[in-house]
């Protein structure tokens, strides 16, 4: 689904109709919650930000603004939300990417796959993981990235080709 398809859901959404909610949810459900799992490192709480994320942009979704991309939005909304948390909890929590069926789906992954995307995510710094599934996974574009991150798009732009590169150092082409 383009950016401008989806913006025209989320206008049907504004204007009342709820039927629309579910198409914007699968859409959007992988980034919502791997921006929370990248955070917290613990799959429920992760589950339960982006329950609470959705809530919010429902709330909000009055003040969204179609000129911005729905995706840096609802990421945004998830990200904050789940620094809050972190900041409240104050510890390390694990990170398991083989019980993860929100990202690759129980049906259309095989476990070798997951054990493949686990240890090349794991080859990476928390910061490179998280531009990497930003723009891969949420097809996010590097300068929306670099706004919801808060960083030069210039920073953001070298992370990812660098990520890339030892990913292709590591795994290959």
């Amino acid at each position: 689904m383009t950016s401008n398809q989806l913006n025209a859901l989320v206008k049907r959404l504004q204007n009342g109709d709820m039927s629309v909610f579910d198409a914007i949810y699968h859409e959007t459900k992988s980034l919502v919650y791997y921006t929370a799992l990248q955070i917290l490192k613990d799959r429920s709480l992760a589950e339960d930000i982006m329950q609470d994320a959705y809530l919010k942009a429902l709330e909000k979704i009055h003040s969204f603004k179609p000129s911005y991309s729905f995706k840096s939005w609802i990421v945004m909304i998830s990200r904050n939300l789940s620094i809050n948390e972190y900041n409240r909890r104050k510890r390390e929590l694990c990170f398991d990417i083989n019980e993860d069926e929100y990202i690759f789906g129980q049906e259309d992954s095989s476990s070798e796959q997951r054990l493949i995307v686990r240890d090349m995510l794991e080859s990476l710094d928390d910061e490179e993981q998280e531009i990497v599934i930003m723009h891969v996974i949420g097809e996010l574009k590097h300068r929306e990235i670099a706004a919801i991150l808060k960083k030069p798009l210039g920073t953001i732009t070298w992370k990812y080709n660098q990520a890339i590169h030892k990913l292709k150092d590591q795994f290959g082409e």
